[in-house]
């Protein structure tokens, strides 16, 4: 049984991967479904020799109608994009500029502080979970969100059980941010070890915003993720007609892989402090909510069309932004360089 071999565009995480491979769960005659976010190469087995070249097409178009509207597209022609798409690059950036002068404004002169501080403020923590719940990065969360309210709409079970996931996913991020400030605390973190951490963290978010700009597939290899297995089959082998399931998924949405959780969870830890970890934590998970009640409420997965490219640019210059503002201000709080402004 040969492999069918094709380039996926718009995969750049391993949510992404679940996502693609998740499309074909259904299909039948379709086994070994595979991609990888790092080649951007989905391949899967075809238990058929009649007209296979049809019936792959028909497949590839149906699933397309769907993965269209997250951002992604399988190519029927095996044809892998190279380089980078600088259509939106000019506006991303000007759009970029713009928020970063409305947010340097307001920190010098609304609220009177110094323009670079040692941790991300809660308000730039809300902003990139927006970032998350919008871009296909968090497409998993969504449809498992989707996937579960399907369920319970069909069996008449209202809101109630999606209502104890949102919840639960709360609680979840605050108590286990806690965990992460405790563990920074357990540390007893000197002045080289939160310029290192400090350090990783601007790495960690460098490459999630330059994922995030499409520049190369050669910094997917960077991130740092679950084991897709793990995540892969706890979604798999959680029956959401469980009591206790929404309760189970919202807590695991915490270490289902994603690179701007990954960040918050690293600036966690380098807190040393469990309230202020916690409340991180729980600001992001605020931050994605909006978009993950509008799927609960519509059952319908957010759709990013035509201007999913330019959000995702402005996201990724907003990221390496913020990556260096977080930096400059650890060096500047452990005494590295003196303060800019």
């Amino acid at each position: 049984m040969n492999k069918e071999k094709f380039f996926v565009k718009g995969m750049h995480c391993p949510s992404c991967e679940m996502y693609i491979e998740s499309q074909f769960k259904d299909i039948k005659g379709i086994k070994n479904v595979k991609s990888n976010n790092k080649t951007q190469i989905l391949t899967f087995e075809i238990e058929t020799d009649l007209d296979k070249e049809k019936i792959i097409e028909k497949i590839i178009e149906k699933i397309n109608k769907e993965i269209k509207k997250n951002g992604y597209e399988i190519k029927t022609e095996f044809v892998q994009e190279k380089g980078i798409d600088t259509k939106h690059i000019p506006i991303a950036i000007f759009i970029a500029f713009l928020i970063i002068l409305l947010f340097l404004g307001l920190q010098k002169f609304a609220l009177g502080e110094s323009l670079f501080a040692q941790e991300l403020s809660f308000p730039i923590v809300f902003l990139l979970g927006i970032f998350a719940s919008i871009s296909s990065c968090m497409a998993v969360v969504g449809s498992l969100v989707l996937s579960m309210s399907s369920v319970y709409a069909k069996e008449k079970q209202g809101l109630k059980p999606m209502i104890f996931f949102h919840i639960s996913r709360l609680v979840a991020f605050l108590i286990l941010g806690g965990v992460l400030g405790l563990i920074g605390s357990l540390f007893l973190l000197s002045k080289s070890v939160e310029i290192v951490m400090g350090i990783v963290l601007f790495f960690v978010m460098l490459i999630l915003g330059l994922n995030l700009l499409n520049i190369t597939p050669w910094f997917r290899k960077l991130e740092l993720t679950l084991p897709k297995g793990i995540s892969k089959n706890l979604l798999e082998k959680t029956d959401i007609k469980n009591i206790f399931a929404p309760i189970l998924l919202g807590i695991v949405t915490f270490f289902l892989p994603c690179g701007f959780t990954q960040a918050m969870q690293l600036n966690a830890v380098l807190t040393g402090d469990i309230l202020t970890s916690a409340m991180i934590m729980f600001v992001f998970a605020l931050g994605t909510l909006p978009v993950l009640l509008i799927i609960t409420l519509s059952s319908k997965r957010i759709t990013q069309g035509k201007n999913s490219d330019l959000f995702l640019k402005t996201a990724g210059f907003l990221v390496i932004f913020f990556a260096i503002y977080n930096l400059l201000g650890t060096l500047i709080a452990n005494g590295v360089i003196s303060p800019i402004f």
